[in-house]
C-alpha cells in the first residue's frame, strides 16, 4: 500500500482512469459490436418495409385504378358510340391522373377480342385482335378484373400494360373489355419512388411475375425495351409465392471500362394483387455506411480514450459539459418558441463562438417563424377567396361573396366595389357592405373625379387613405361610424383595372406593410374573378343574341316559303289549271280525222300536267297547306308516303297523341317539319335503305320524333368533322333548330347497320280558339292512333 500512497495524484488518477477506462472499454466493445449486429439488422428490415409499404401503395393504387374502371363499365348499355365512349372514359382518365396512376389510351375490346374504339384516335389499333393476349383471353372467359404483365401489342409491336375490366349485360354475359393502357414510369408508383432516401447508389424497380423490369428509378441504369431483371427466375418465383426477402448479392458493374464485382443489398417485396414486384437496391458499402462509420468512430474514441484518459476527462468535465448544459438549457427553451432565451456564456473560444452563432440562429428562426406565419395567413385568406370566388360567374353575387370573404380575411368592417361604366369615366357603386353610409361618397358619381378612388383608378396602385384631402368621407359621420382611414385597392387582371374595391376598419385598427401586400394579391385574385363573370355575361348576351337572330331567319324563311308557296298554288296552279281547260276545248273542236294535230295537243296538255304536278310537288315542299289546316302528323304522313312510297321504300308511320283539338305552336310544327323532311332527304340521297319508320308521339309534356332506316349507315362523328358538306350541313341545321326550341337531338348510326335519329322538344300549344272553347261536342281526332303501312 506504501508505494501507492506515495503515489503522485495525477498517477493515481490517471490509474484508476485507465483501470476504470479499460473494464469500460471491454464493455463498450461487446455491446458495441452487439449495436452494430443489431443496426445492420435495422437496415436490413428497413428497407423490407420500405418495399413493403411502396408495393402496398402500388397495390392501392392500381385497384383504385380497377375499381374505376369496372364502374365505368356498368354505366355502358351496349358498345357506344365514339362520342359516348369518350364522354365515359375522360373523367376517369382525370380521376385516374388525381390518384396518381397515368393512362396512355383507352381500349374498347369486343367479345372476340377485337379492339373497338380507341379513346386517343389510333389507326393501327382499331381492329387489332388482342384475342391471343393471355390476360386478355382469361378476362373474356372468366370475367375478373386484372392488370397484365408487360405485353407486345400484336399489331405494332409496342409494348403495354393493361388494366382490363370486363363489360357484363344485363344477364350476365361478358360483352367485352373496357381496357386502360397504363403508363408505369409516368404514375405515382415512380413518384413515390425518387421521393424515397435510398442514397447514391440505391435506385428501385417495379419487375413483372415475367421477371421483367417495369420502371426504374433514378440513378438506375436507363429502362431498355424488355429488359430482364438480373434475376428473373428468382422474382418470378417469389411474386407467385407471395413472398418478400431481403438479401446481399454479387453483381457486375462497370467503372473506368471495366467490369467489377460489386455487393448490393435487394429488398424485394411482391405485390398482393397485381403480379407484379417491387425490388430496392444499394450498395451495400453505402448501405451499411452508418453502420461502419460507427464502428471506425467506436474504434477511434476507444484509443483516444485509452490514449488520453485523464486529460480528456478533466477537459470534458471542466472545459465542455457545463458550458455545453449551459447551452442545452437555452436549446430547450427553443424547442417550446422561446426565442429570446438568453445564452449565458461570453467566452472567447470555440464555445463561445458556438454561443454567439446559436444566439444569431435563434433571431433567425424567430424572423423566419414571422415571416412563415404572415404568408400562411396570406395564402389562407387567398384560399377562401379564391374557393369563394369560383363558385359563382354571376357579377353580383360573385362580388357580394369576395367582398364579404375580404372583409372577414382582413378583419374590417366596411367595404364597397366601384365598377368604371361603359366609358372608363364613372364610378358606379356595384355592392357595398357594412355601415350604409360608409362609401356613400357624391365624388364617385362624378365624370374624372379627383378622390381617392379615381386616383387608384388611374395608378393602378393600392393607396392608404387616411387625410380628408384624399377623400371627404373621412370627415363625415356615417351612421354612427366615422371612418378616419381605409384602404383603396384596385381590381386588376393582366394590366387592365376592373374596378375599385375599399375596405374601411375601425380606428383600433391600422393596416401595416403585410396587409398591403395582402390588398395587392386580393386585387388580382378577386380582379380575375370579376373578369370571367363579365366575359361570361357578354359570351351568354351574344350567344341570345345570336339564337334571336337565327330565330328571326328561320321565321322569315318560312314565311318567304308560304307566300312562294301560295303564289305558285292561287296563281300558276290555277293559270296552268285554265290552260288545260283550254287545251282541251281546242282538242274537242278538232275533227276526229286530225290524229296528227290531236296528238300534238295531247302533248301539250300532258306537258302542261306534268308542270302543274311538278309546281303542286314544290309547292308542298315549301310549304304544305295540310300543316296549317290539318296539323303535323296529316302533313307529315301525306309528305313521306309522297316521298318515300313513289321510289319503293316501304314506310311505316305512327302518330300518337296528336289531336286536332289541342295542336301543337306553328314554330314547333314547322321545326319537325323542317326536320324530319331533311332526314326523309338524306334518306333517298344517301341511304338506300328498303324501310323507313317515323314516329310521333307526346309524352309527359315532351314531343319526341324518331326517323329509323335500314339504310347502309354512316359515321356520324366524320361528317360533323366534315362541316361542309350537304349531309353535315343538314344535320347541324336539325341541331340548330332542335336547340332554339330547348330540345335534345341524337342520332347514332354505324356501317351497314342503318340510322336513328331522336328529337325531343318540349311541348306549347296553340290557344284554343274562343269558338272551341264553347263547343261542347266531342272534338275528332284530326289523326287517331294508327299505322300507315
Amino acid at each position: 500500500m506504501l508505494p501507492f500512497t506515495n503515489m503522485a495524484l495525477q498517477k493515481k488518477i490517471s490509474l484508476f482512469v485507465l483501470a476504470g477506462l479499460a473494464v469500460a472499454l471491454g464493455l463498450f466493445s461487446f455491446l458495441s459490436v452487439k449495436s452494430l449486429n443489431e443496426s445492420t439488422q435495422r437496415i436490413l428490415d428497413q428497407r423490407l418495409a420500405v418495399a413493403r409499404i411502396l408495393a402496398s401503395d402500388i397495390d392501392k393504387t392500381m385497384l383504385h385504378a380497377l375499381t374505376h374502371l369496372h364502374s365505368s363499365t356498368s354505366k355502358m348499355d351496349g358498345f357506344p358510340t365514339f362520342d359516348g365512349f369518350v364522354t365515359l372514359v375522360s373523367p376517369i382518365r382525370e380521376i385516374l391522373a388525381d390518384t396518381g396512376v397515368s393512362i396512355q389510351n383507352f381500349v374498347l375490346i369486343d367479345s372476340e377480342g377485337k379492339v373497338k374504339l380507341v379513346y386517343q384516335k389510333n389507326p393501327d389499333l382499331i381492329g387489332a385482335d388482342w384475342s391471343q393476349l393471355p390476360e386478355v383471353k382469361r378476362s373474356l372467359e372468366t370475367g375478373q378484373l386484372a392488370i397484365t404483365n408487360q405485353l407486345t401489342e400484336p399489331q405494332t409491336k409496342t409494348q403495354m400494360i393493361l388494366a382490363l375490366a370486363p363489360i357484363l349485360d344485363g344477364k350476365g354475359k361478358i360483352t367485352g373489355i373496357l381496357a386502360a393502357i397504363v403508363d408505369p414510369a409516368r404514375s405515382s408508383m415512380i413518384t413515390v419512388g425518387q421521393l424515397i432516401q435510398a442514397g447514391n447508389t440505391g435506385y428501385i424497380e417495379i419487375v413483372d411475375g415475367n421477371g421483367l423490369v417495369i420502371a426504374r428509378t433514378e440513378p438506375g441504369v436507363p429502362l431498355k425495351l424488355l429488359e430482364q431483371s438480373d434475376h428473373p427466375g428468382r422474382f418470378s418465383d417469389l411474386i407467385k409465392e407471395g413472398k418478400a426477402i431481403v438479401r446481399t448479392c454479387h453483381r457486375c458493374h462497370e467503372v473506368n471500362q471495366e467490369i467489377q464485382r460489386r455487393r448490393d443489398i435487394i429488398a424485394f417485396a411482391p405485390l398482393s394483387a397485381v403480379p407484379w414486384g417491387v425490388a430496392i437496391r444499394q450498395s451495400e458499402d453505402e448501405a451499411l455506411a452508418p453502420t461502419r462509420q460507427l464502428e471506425m468512430r467506436l474504434l477511434s474514441l476507444g484509443i483516444i480514450l485509452l490514449m488520453g484518459a485523464v486529460l480528456l476527462v478533466w477537459l470534458m468535465v471542466q472545459g465542455v459539459v457545463k458550458p455545453l448544459k449551459a447551452l442545452k438549457a437555452a436549446a430547450q427553451k427553443v424547442a417550446v418558441g422561446d426565442f429570446e432565451a438568453a445564452i449565458p456564456l461570453e467566452r472567447g473560444d470555440e464555445i463561445g463562438e458556438l454561443s454567439r452563432s446559436f444566439y444569431t440562429m435563434t433571431q433567425e428562426l424567430a424572423k423566419s417563424r414571422n415571416q412563415l406565419v404572415s404568408r400562411n395567413k396570406e395564402l389562407t385568406a387567398l384560399n377562401s377567396i379564391s374557393v369563394a370566388v369560383s363558385q359563382s360567374l354571376d357579377l353580383k353575387h360573385l362580388s357580394e361573396t369576395a367582398l364579404k370573404n375580404v372583409l372577414e380575411v382582413t378583419q374590417t368592417t366596411s367595404g364597397c366595389i366601384f365598377l368604371p361604366d361603359s366609358e372608363g369615366n364613372r364610378l358606379e357603386r356595384l355592392i357595398s357592405l357594412g355601415s350604409s353610409g360608409v362609401f356613400s361618397c357624391e365624388k364617385s358619381q362624378r365624370t374624372a373625379g379627383d378622390c381617392a378612388c379615381y386616383q387608384v383608378l388611374r395608378n393602378r396602385q393600392t393607396l392608404m387613405v387616411n387625410d380628408v384631402l384624399q377623400c371627404p368621407m373621412l370627415d363625415e359621420d356615417t351612421s354612427g361610424e366615422t371612418v378616419t382611414a381605409f384602404a383603396s385597392i384596385p381590381l386588376k387582371s393582366k394590366d387592365r383595372v376592373l374596378g375599385i374595391m375599399n375596405v374601411a376598419c375601425s380606428s383600433e385598427r391600422d393596416f401595416n406593410e403585410s396587409d398591403f401586400e395582402l390588398f395587392n394579391s386580393i386585387g388580382f385574385q378577386v380582379g380575375l374573378a370579376l373578369e370571367n363573370s363579365l366575359l361570361y355575361s357578354e359570351s351568354k348576351q351574344k350567344e341570345e343574341l345570336r339564337g334571336q337572330l337565327l330565330s328571326s331567319i328561320i321565321s322569315a324563311q318560312e314565311e318567304e316559303r308560304k307566300r312562294i308557296s301560295r303564289e305558285l298554288h292561287d296563281e300558276s296552279g290555277q293559270t296552268l289549271i285554265a290552260a288545260i281547260m283550254k287545251v282541251e276545248s281546242i282538242e274537242n273542236l278538232v275533227p276526229a280525222k286530225e290524229s296528227a294535230l290531236r296528238e300534238k295537243i295531247q302533248g301539250v296538255k300532258s306537258m302542261i300536267a306534268r308542270t302543274l304536278e311538278d309546281i303542286r310537288r314544290l309547292t308542298h315542299d315549301l310549304r304544305p297547306m295540310a300543316l296549317d289546316d290539318l296539323g303535323l302528323a296529316s302533313a307529315m304522313r301525306t309528305y313521306v308516303k309522297n316521298r318515300l312510297e313513289a321510289i319503293g321504300i316501304q314506310v311505316q308511320f305512327e302518330s300518337k297523341g296528336l289531336s286536332a283539338s289541342r295542336r301543337l305552336s306553328p314554330a314547333i310544327e314547322t321545326a319537325l317539319f323542317r326536320i324530319i323532311q331533311e332526314a326523309t332527304n338524306n334518306i333517298v340521297k344517301h341511304a338506300e335503305a328498303h324501310k323507313v319508320s317515323i314516329q310521333l308521339s307526346i309524352e309527359n309534356e315532351t314531343i319526341r320524333a324518331t326517323i329509323e332506316d335500314d339504310g347502309k349507315g354512316f359515321e356520324p362523328d366524320s361528317v360533323f368533322s366534315q362541316g361542309s358538306s350537304r349531309q353535315s350541313l343538314g344535320l347541324l341545321g336539325i341541331k340548330e333548330r332542335v336547340a332554339l326550341l330547348g330540345g335534345t337531338f341524337s342520332i347514332r348510326s354505324q356501317r351497314h347497320q342503318g340510322t336513328r335519329m331522336v328529337v325531343e322538344i318540349p311541348a306549347v300549344y296553340q290557344p284554343v280558339p274562343q269558338e272551341a272553347k264553347e263547343d261542347k261536342r266531342e272534338p275528332k281526332p284530326v289523326e287517331p292512333e294508327e299505322i300507315i303501312r
